[in-house]
């Protein structure tokens, strides 16, 4: 059996090995040159560390996870407000739990990769073609491909979607007017100053968050709420120190507006989309790394025991149908939650700073931990 996956992200990867491994021939199709370098800084919980696990993943991870020993909540002078400890993240989910950058998982997704997946980087698909038991794809070097199936995991903006489903906008749900800010950079000075710490800032309408990485690095993001990416820079530096020592470490940023899709249906036929391009749950709900891998095993437990054209279509219908609802549960829960992230009003920045305070209390640290969700909150 033959696979078509558009998209070398997490969800893409994760399908790909995992289908490898079930004797599948799987072709990769990825429009960037190489893996992005920027990321977010994530936890990773949940179906998706079960999943990793079972994939035999978890050692690849946790070679590459970052680790930390307090989430601190700053104000804008800098003067810490609050503190968690670490422990007690790991406590609120049993230690099932791994502090990550998104390129890392990347990366040990496409370490792990058995034979049988064949990359192709620097194209993508042109047009596709369901005949009803094969699919034909050509792609933008000119070469032609057919498989048994052709998934989409290719982000919110998904090229398959965009062809076979229609126009981006009809699918993609911004969350709001939030915009996501995430880069990777080199700044010993504020690396030592963090010292294994994690820093959170939060004000109306903004939210920023710093970590070290080894002995120089700084990684951060920013959640800013009625800006445009010119505006990006400008909205951090008006935070305060954080904001402004934040800048230094700022190359080439990764920006993207907050967002949902929600498509209906997921599958068409003999192809079918993954991920971020059917499932983003956003950022602010915290799952979507994890979510991607479990969903890509559990569309690949489907098409383990395919042999013939309708048991691929079998596959998919029960695949869409067993998963939905676990995504657009998690869905829901991120468009709660969003006022977390750059708090919009008064009542929503002091009911946070109320939570930080509670923090100090004997026995309530934990609590806080579960609503802070973890180190970042970001998916």
């Amino acid at each position: 059996m033959h696979a078509i996956v558009s998209g070398a992200g997490v969800a893409g990867l994760a399908l790909a090995g995992r289908l490898a491994l079930d004797g599948w021939t799987v072709d990769v199709v990825e429009r960037a040159r190489a893996p992005r370098a920027s990321g977010y800084l994530i936890d990773f919980f949940g179906q998706g560390f079960a999943a990793a696990e079972r994939l035999g993943l978890l050692p690849a991870l946790r070679a590459r996870a970052e680790w930390y020993g307090e989430l601190r909540s700053v104000d804008a002078a800098g003067r810490v407000r609050g503190r968690l400890p670490m422990s007690v993240v790991e406590q609120a989910v049993a230690g099932r739990y791994l502090t990550i950058l998104r390129p890392q998982i990347v990366e040990a997704l496409e370490s792990s990769l058995p034979e049988g997946v064949r990359m192709r980087w620097s194209v993508q698909i042109e047009t596709a073609h369901d005949d009803g038991t094969r699919v034909q794809v050509l792609l933008s070097d000119g070469e032609r491909l057919d498989a048994d199936v052709l998934v989409g995991a290719d982000g919110v903006g998904s090229r398959v979607r965009r062809l076979l489903w229609g126009p981006h906008e009809q699918f993609v749900r911004p969350l709001g007017d939030l915009l996501a800010v995430a880069w990777i950079g080199e700044d010993a000075e504020l690396s030592a100053d963090l010292s294994g710490r994690v820093a959170m800032q939060v004000e109306l309408d903004r939210q920023l968050v710093m970590a070290p990485l080894g002995a120089s690095g700084v990684t951060g993001f920013a959640v800013l709420r009625g800006v445009t990416p010119a505006q990006a820079r400008a909205s951090i530096a008006g935070m305060g120190a954080l904001g402004r020592r934040a800048l230094r470490g700022i190359r080439e940023p990764y920006v993207d507006h907050v967002a949902q899709t929600v498509v209906e249906p997921w599958v068409r036929g003999r192809v079918v989309l993954l991920g971020d391009a059917c499932a983003a749950v956003s950022l602010v709900a915290g799952q979507g790394a994890s979510l991607a891998i479990a969903g890509a095993e559990r569309l690949a437990e489907e098409l383990a025991w395919a042999r013939h054209p309708s048991d691929v279509t079998a596959g998919l219908a029960a695949y869409e149908r067993d998963w939905r609802p676990i995504v657009e549960r998690e869905q829901a829960r991120g468009r709660r939650v969003q006022a977390t992230f750059a708090p919009h009003t008064r009542i929503e920045l002091e009911g946070n700073r109320a939570m930080w305070r509670a923090a100090a209390i004997p026995g309530v640290a934990h609590l806080v931990a579960r609503a802070a969700g973890g180190v970042t909150k970001a998916s």
